[in-house]
């Protein structure tokens, strides 16, 4: 027997922890490293590492290269 996958509510649900947080919480407590875009910071990615770590920078050669580490 198949289990069926509703594609629309699992999209939605993952808008919705998305935009609360909750989907970056729960990655970065797997150990995940997330990349994103700073508002603050246009021309630069923001790097967000399991420990709460925060820096600005850009992708060089395949890798993250840090210019700035951000205090919060």
């Amino acid at each position: 027997m198949t289990k069926n996958l509703d594609v629309l509510a699992l999209s939605e649900e993952v808008e919705l922890d998305s935009q609360s947080g909750k989907l970056s919480r729960e990655l970065l407590a797997q150990g995940q490293t997330l990349y994103g875009k700073n508002l603050q910071f246009p021309d630069y990615l923001e790097r967000i590492t399991p420990v709460g770590e925060r820096s600005l920078g850009q992708w060089r050669n395949g890798e993250f290269a840090e210019e700035v580490c951000l205090i919060w």
